[in-house]
C-alpha cells in the first residue's frame, strides 16, 4: 500500500502546544476556509435553477458549501468518505483494528484518497450536468481541477487541527461557519432581491429594520415595519414563494435553540461502583440526546439526494408534490398535509438512522457495558458481569436512541417548517458543535492549569 502515502499530509507537532497557539492555528484554518468560500472557481458561470438553489442550501448546512467558489464540494466528499469507512470497518468489511497504530494510519489514507475519489466524481458529475453553465472542454477540466486542489487543501486543513495544531476537528468547524455564515448573513446582508412586481427587497433583517425606522421617523410610513414581521415575496421571474429574513424566523431560531440547548444539556445517570475501590459509589451521565449530529446528516443527505434525483422529473404533479415536500416545507402552511408529512419522514428518517449508528459506532449497550467492566465499574446489586450490565443497559440505551433521533428529526423539521435561520438541521448542528468545542477548551484550560490532571487521566 506503498501508493496512499502519496498524498500531502502534516506532520505533528514535537510536543503539546499551548492553548493560545491552539486557537490561533484554528483561527487560521477558519480564516482560509471562509477565504475559500468567498473565491470564485475560476472559468464557471453562477446561474443556479430554482430547484438548484434548494438543494444548494441544504448542503452549505450540513458540508459548508458555497455555490461556484472554491468550497463548491466543502467537506461533503472527506464526511462521505469518512462514513463509508467507518461502516465498512466497524462491519468488519476491511480487515482493519483501528486499535493498532499502523492499521489506523492505513484507514487515514484511504480515507483520504476515497475523498479524492468522490471530490473528482461529484466535480466531473457537476461539470456535465451543467451546473457551472456551458463550459468548453478546457474549462471543464480546470473547474474539475481547481475542486480537486480545494479537496486536498482541506485534507491538510483536517490534518492541521485532528493533530495537535489546533482544537478539535476541521469538519465541526467548517460545519459551524457554514451555518453561521447563513445566519450570519440573514442579520447582515445588504443583497437586493427583486419581486415580480419590480419592488427591491434587503435580504438581510438588520439593514431592512433600519430602512423600515428611516420611513417610519421620516414618513410616518409604518408599513415596510410591520412587512417585517413576515416577508414572504416571489422572486423575479419564479413562480414559488420565498421567505425573506424577518422577525418570525428570528424569534423560532430564539426559542429553538433555547429549547435544543437545554435539551443537549440534560444527562440520564448511571448509578456505579469501583471495583478497585470497594464501598465507592458514583454516577456515569449519559446524554438525554444520546446521539444527534450523525443521523441529521445522514436524513438531510439522504432527503437531498432524493431531491436532486427527482428534480428533472418535477414537471409530473406526483413528483412537483415529493420535491415540495423535500424543498420547499417553509411555512407551507396552505398545505398541511405537506407539512405533516415532511416532519414524518424527517422523524422517521432520523430515529432510524440513530438506531443503525448506535449499533455501528461502539454506542450500543454491549459496547459500553464492555466499556464498563474494562474499567472495573459495575451496577450496585448485580453481579460484575459484562452480560448482565448488558442487559441493564439495554433498556435505558434504546430508549435514548430512539428519543434523541425523534427529538433531532422534530427539531430539524420544525425549523425548516417556521423558518429558522441556517435551517433546522443546521441549528442542532450550530449548538451540538459549539459545545463540543466549549467542552475541549474547557478542559485544555483545566490540563494547563492543573497538569497533575494528565498524569490521574492517563495522558
Amino acid at each position: 500500500m506503498d501508493f496512499l502515502t502519496f498524498i500531502p499530509t502534516v506532520s505533528r507537532p514535537p510536543r503539546k502546544i499551548p492553548l493560545s497557539r491552539r486557537l490561533f492555528w484554528t483561527a487560521v484554518v477558519a480564516a482560509v476556509y471562509i477565504l475559500m468560500t468567498i473565491t470564485p472557481l475560476y472559468g464557471a458561470a453562477h446561474t443556479q435553477q430554482q430547484g438548484a438553489q434548494q438543494a444548494q442550501q441544504l448542503l452549505s448546512i450540513i458540508f459548508g458549501t458555497a455555490y461556484g467558489t472554491l468550497a463548491h464540494l466543502g467537506i461533503g466528499p472527506i464526511v462521505i468518505a469518512g462514513i463509508l469507512l467507518e461502516v465498512f470497518a466497524f462491519s468488519g468489511l476491511m480487515n482493519l483494528d483501528l486499535n493498532k497504530r499502523e492499521d489506523r494510519l492505513k484507514f487515514t489514507l484511504l480515507l483520504k484518497w476515497t475523498a479524492l475519489g468522490i471530490a473528482a466524481l461529484e466535480a466531473v458529475a457537476y461539470v456535465l450536468g451543467g451546473q457551472f453553465g456551458q463550459v468548453t472542454p478546457l474549462g471543464g477540466v480546470l473547474i474539475v481541477v481547481q475542486l480537486l486542489i480545494a479537496t486536498v487543501i482541506i485534507m491538510l486543513l483536517d490534518d492541521l487541527m485532528s493533530k495537535g495544531w489546533g482544537i478539535g476537528s476541521a469538519i465541526s468547524l467548517i460545519i459551524f461557519l457554514g451555518i453561521s455564515r447563513q445566519i450570519f448573513l440573514s442579520l447582515f446582508s445588504w443583497d437586493i432581491v427583486i419581486d415580480n412586481n419590480d419592488s427591491p427587497h434587503v435580504v438581510g433583517l438588520l439593514p431592512a429594520l433600519g430602512a423600515a425606522l428611516y420611513d417610519l421617523f421620516t414618513r410616518g410610513d409604518a408599513t415596510a415595519l410591520v412587512d417585517l414581521v413576515n416577508r414572504p415575496i416571489v422572486p423575479k421571474g419564479q413562480t414559488t414563494v420565498t421567505y425573506l429574513p424577518d422577525f418570525v424566523g428570528l424569534l423560532s431560531t430564539l426559542v429553538l435553540a433555547f429549547i435544543i440547548l437545554y435539551l443537549e444539556m440534560m444527562k440520564v445517570n448511571i448509578p456505579v461502583t469501583a471495583g478497585q475501590y470497594r464501598g465507592i459509589k458514583f454516577t456515569i451521565p449519559l446524554r438525554f440526546v444520546y446521539v444527534s449530529v450523525l443521523p441529521i446528516i445522514f436524513t438531510t443527505y439522504s432527503l437531498l439526494l432524493v431531491g436532486q434525483l427527482l428534480l428533472p422529473f418535477a414537471g409530473n404533479p406526483v413528483v412537483r408534490e415529493v420535491v415540495q415536500v423535500i424543498f420547499l416545507p417553509h411555512r407551507f402552511f396552505f398545505n398541511v398535509p405537506a407539512l405533516i408529512l415532511h416532519y414524518l419522514v424527517y422523524v422517521a428518517l432520523a430515529i432510524a438512522f440513530a438506531w443503525v449508528w448506535v449499533q455501528l459506532a461502539g454506542l450500543s449497550a454491549e459496547d459500553q457495558a464492555r466499556q464498563f467492566t474494562q474499567s472495573q465499574l459495575h451496577v450496585p446489586g448485580f453481579r460484575q458481569s459484562e452480560k448482565i450490565l448488558a442487559k441493564i443497559l439495554e433498556r435505558p440505551i434504546n430508549a435514548l436512541t430512539i428519543i434523541s433521533g425523534f427529538l433531532a428529526g422534530s427539531f430539524a423539521a420544525l425549523g425548516n417548517i417556521l423558518g429558522v435561520w441556517g435551517g433546522g438541521a443546521g441549528l442542532i448542528l450550530l449548538i451540538e458543535i459549539a459545545l463540543q468545542y466549549y467542552a475541549l477548551v474547557m478542559r485544555e484550560q483545566m490540563m494547563e492549569m492543573y497538569p497533575g490532571l494528565k498524569q490521574l487521566l492517563g495522558q
